[in-house]
């Protein structure tokens, strides 16, 4: 008995001992980075406005990471008759509503139309270049809390934010930045919008069965009733090139529409990126420079 109580004893005081140092287990990293738009180096203008340019190999690869955290739960519990009848009207739901997706008025019917860049969420239209982030936030655009945190920090001249993060659907996503061009300093809410990338971390593949490209196929139906480009995001490259044939694509099956800045150095537009299996849509970053 006595062992045990000195066992007992020990242990609250190593407890106690690493309550009392602060040590946290579950301590996270909020802190905001800001990328410069200074024009005085091309390298640096470079770094804050071309997400788009980044090496596509290194893309394909954090689209992968991306997509092997998506755990998969469809086939793991046997669902009860109602909940598998209520699935079934869901999806037919949500594919028939897609086919019903009529153009929103505001969005070019140029697919890489440099004088709007803008994109729809549920029918409210953004443009980069003049809609700010209160303006997304006050639309309804759905951005994650921990994002949202940082809406009242400061923004210096010629600086951009970081990423604020929407989850659109499964599979589906939107990122945005944001950048004070004026001579003073701004919250991050006060910024125009500058970047507006989105991806799905599948698209429907030759090497997937039935079952797995239909459900693919039904995400991105789901996400055209919620998001809104002047092109379908299940559109196909030669689609993209039969309506806009002066883009520059290159060896990794991805097609550019920029053009220069007047203030800065570096070019800015759209970035479209296809799978190498289908041709499909599979990320398209869309940029600002004035």
């Amino acid at each position: 008995m006595n062992m045990k109580k000195t066992l007992i004893a020990v242990s609250l005081i190593a407890t106690l001992g690493l309550t009392s140092c602060g040590i946290s287990f579950n301590s996270e990293n909020t802190s905001t980075t800001e990328k410069t738009t200074e024009a005085t180096t091309e390298e640096e203008t470079t770094e804050e406005t071309s997400e788009d340019a980044t090496e596509d190999t290194t893309k394909k690869s954090r689209r992968d990471k991306e997509a092997t955290t998506e755990a998969s739960t469809e086939d793991t519990t046997e669902k009860t008759t109602d909940k598998e009848d209520t699935t079934k009207e869901d999806t037919t739901k949500a594919s028939s509503s897609a086919a019903d997706v009529k153009p929103v008025e505001g969005l070019s019917e140029n697919y890489a139309d440099l004088e709007n860049r803008s994109f729809a969420y549920n029918g409210k239209v953004f443009t980069l270049g003049k809609s700010t982030l209160q303006d997304l936030i006050d639309g309804g655009v759905p951005f994650k809390e921990s994002d949202l945190n940082n809406k009242d920090n400061n923004v210096n001249k010629n600086h951009s934010t970081s990423y604020y993060n929407v989850d659109i659907t499964d599979f589906s996503h939107l990122q945005v930045d944001f950048t004070n061009f004026t001579d003073g300093n701004l919250s991050e809410k006060e910024c125009v919008l500058t970047t507006a990338r989105w991806y799905s971390i599948y698209v429907p593949n030759s090497s997937y069965d039935d079952k797995r490209n239909a459900d693919i196929e039904d995400d991105l139906a789901e996400a055209q009733t919620i998001i809104q480009f002047a092109f379908p995001i299940t559109m196909k490259k030669s689609e993209l090139l039969e309506k806009c044939p002066d883009g520059e694509a290159d060896d990794y099956n991805n097609v550019d529409y920029k053009i220069d800045s007047t203030k800065y150095y570096g070019k800015s537009g759209y970035h479209f990126e296809f799978s190498d299996d289908s041709d499909q849509l599979e990320d398209v970053s869309i940029s600002y420079l004035p």
